[in-house]
């Protein structure tokens, strides 16, 4: 078992140091990922094909043309030798019939406007549905960078502590050597480094985890090892907290882009709804038509138009069903806004929380804890401490270390939550 951790550890330090490291402070990771991503150049490519469907929908429909009763030969019987129609010039059309046709769509009610409306309504879809996956995946990312930071304190942490344990460790294998120490002794610091490996392995995994997701984000090769350079940092949060809801509702200005989202979808139905009500008018088609020989003039012109008459089919149940959807997506309107209320509370709970219990802490307690443990590990050797009074201590300093960091990442996390339901940075 030992040495697989020790090849593990091998393994991801060399992923550490190889030439491929890449350094970047959050700032210009954040920029990189804004403009590499792919899937938002993937979403915003959705915004350029709604626009493009706009165009779609203000084309005329194409008019027809037909050919029709053209007869490619005539026979001596049926002409009886006589030229029964003469020729359109020198020889074309002699003895010649055929009918030509042109007819045209008029949409009526302004049905090619009222498309034109729909798509619109889609573009806008569109564009809020960028931005929502804009702020869900920058949200995504931030945490990452949020996560791999603190990850990468804490493995350092472990490791100096891991080293102190090292030591430890090997003198207690002197003393147990010297028969100075007993085989249970000796197999409980074994046990207790072996653990603490164990831990640094699974922290190392974690570290690994965030580094793939932030290599696939910001679209690096995988043997690419990602280092942040300003480490874990807290922005200024004392306005928000004392400012609470009145500084969100000023910073966050207009809705955020899920309820614009869902807004937007309101006005697609309603779009919607309009259109098949103007599908209740007839549409009309006019036509023209030339008739060579095909009745008692020998060069007939006409024109006309039709229509359908709106006896059986009025467009009833479309008109209803996107009625009804207007309403649906009212509902959805209104549910969307509560969840985001209560969500938005929910998080600012979570804030207040979180930054109350940092506060409690003691800046310089992490340090000291560093301290502590060296100094635990030297008077141990010294037998100023039984062994009992050793794990105890280096078990409680591992639990309070752990505390320090978990309650500065959380309140990170809370503050880029904030961010994401308002839909824009609040600090």
């Amino acid at each position: 078992m030992r040495l697989t951790i020790f090849f593990l550890l091998l393994l991801c330090g060399q992923a550490a140091s190889g030439a491929d490291t890449l350094r970047v402070s959050r700032v210009d990771a954040e920029q990189r990922f804004l403009s590499r991503n792919l899937t938002l150049l993937a979403e915003k490519r959705s915004i350029s094909q709604a626009e493009a469907r706009i165009i779609q929908a203000k084309a005329w429909p194409n008019p027809h043309f037909g050919i029709d009763q053209v007869n490619l030969w005539a026979t001596s019987r049926q002409t009886k030798g006589e030229v029964v129609v003469p020729p359109l010039g020198k020889t074309f059309g002699k003895n010649q019939q055929f009918a030509l046709d042109l007819d045209q769509l008029i949409e009526t009610a302004g049905k090619r406007r009222k498309r034109v409306a729909i798509e619109q309504a889609g573009r806008e879809q569109a564009e809020q549905g960028f931005l929502e996956t804009l702020l869900s995946v920058k949200t995504e990312f931030r945490n990452l960078l949020t996560e791999l930071s603190y990850d990468e304190q804490e493995k350092r942490l472990l490791e100096e502590q891991l080293t102190w344990l090292q030591d430890v460790l090997k003198a207690q294998e002197r003393q147990y050597e010297l028969r100075n120490s007993s085989k249970a002794d000796f197999f409980r610091m074994k046990s207790l480094d072996l653990e603490w490996r164990r831990a640094l392995v699974t922290k190392e995994a974690e570290i690994q985890e965030s580094q793939q997701r932030l290599k696939t984000l910001l679209v690096l090769p995988p043997e690419t090892y990602l280092i942040l350079t300003d480490g874990p940092t807290l922005p200024s949060y004392e306005k928000l907290k004392k400012e609470g809801f009145a500084l969100f509702r000023e910073t966050a200005g207009e809705e955020p882009p899920r309820l614009q989202r869902a807004r937007a979808d309101i006005r697609y139905a309603e779009a919607q709804h309009r259109y098949e009500q103007a599908k209740k008018v007839p549409d009309i088609t006019v036509n023209a038509g030339y008739d060579r020989n095909g009745n008692t003039m020998l060069d007939f012109l006409g024109f006309g138009v039709s229509a359908d008459i709106p006896v059986f089919d009025r467009n009833k149940g479309n008109i209803l069903a996107s009625k009804i959807e207007v309403e649906k997506a009212g509902y959805r309107l209104e549910e969307v806004r509560a969840d985001w209320q209560n969500q938005l509370f929910r998080a600012y709970a979570r804030f207040v929380a979180a930054s109350d219990f940092y506060e409690r802490l003691d800046p310089s307690y992490l340090g000291d804890l560093a301290e502590l443990s060296g100094s635990v590990a030297r008077n141990f050797q010294r037998k100023n401490l039984t062994l009992i009074e050793f794990l105890n201590y280096f078990e409680a300093f591992r639990e309070n270390r752990e505390t320090i960091l978990g309650a500065a990442k959380d309140l990170r996390l809370s503050l880029e939550e904030l961010n994401y339901l308002a839909g824009t940075d609040l600090l």
